[in-house]
């Protein structure tokens, strides 16, 4: 028996949910940032799946955000 593999829009969602969760960013406040549309996850959730040029939008709006964070001087205490 072949394992279950997760379709594209599965794979797109599960990493959507992922950052909001490392971030603690709003649904409707990340739709609105990445595709002006406060809706997007909810729909997404719905199953809806997004085009594909949406989709790039987004993981390009995703590993921008992830990129800045990752270049931002984080505050370290002297010992």
């Amino acid at each position: 028996m072949r394992p279950m593999t997760r379709t594209i829009s599965e794979q797109f969602l599960a990493r959507v949910e992922a950052f909001l969760a490392a971030t603690g960013t709003k649904p409707s406040e990340f739709g609105r940032s990445a595709v002006g549309d406060g809706a997007f996850v909810l729909n997404l959730r719905r199953g809806r799946s997004p085009t594909l040029a949406t989709a790039d939008k987004v993981l390009a709006y995703i590993e921008k955000l992830e990129k800045e964070a990752a270049d931002k001087p984080r505050n370290r205490r002297s010992a």
